[in-house]
């Protein structure tokens, strides 16, 4: 069985202090940061998570790039125990605090970064707004 390294997918919205403190910390705690861009809205998370299968996916260079207007974190290939340990980490103010974030799953490696981001902030809007 190949056990797979953490990684964090994160977008820091041009927040790059807290990108620069979160690439820190995650690096004390053995999780591999990744910085997403806006030239990677529309690749697939399976694709930007390196997931086998997952090709790039062909962009025309005139593509419209969607608007993500907050910061995005995406943690990929966490055990239980890993994720437990991050999230407190995040709580106890160690990780920097991200509104919107999810973990890897079957279903969300199919989406585009733009199409997960959407789906978060519809969350975050319906959990926190209603």
């Amino acid at each position: 069985m190949i056990v797979r390294k953490p990684m964090i997918l994160y977008y820091d919205n041009g927040q790059k202090e807290k990108s620069k403190s979160m690439k820190r910390a995650l690096e004390h705690m053995g999780i591999t940061f990744v910085p997403i861009t806006g030239a990677h809205f529309l690749q697939t998370v399976g694709h930007l998570a390196k997931v086998k299968g997952f090709p790039a996916r062909k962009i025309p260079p005139f593509q419209n790039t969607p608007e993500i207007t907050k910061d995005v974190l995406i943690m990929c290939n966490f055990t239980e125990e890993k994720l437990d340990m991050f999230l407190n980490s995040m709580k106890a103010g160690v990780v920097p605090q991200v509104a919107l974030k999810a973990v890897l799953t079957a279903q969300n490696c199919f989406w585009t970064f733009a199409q997960l981001f959407q789906e978060l902030e519809e969350e975050h809007r319906n959990f926190y707004c209603e």
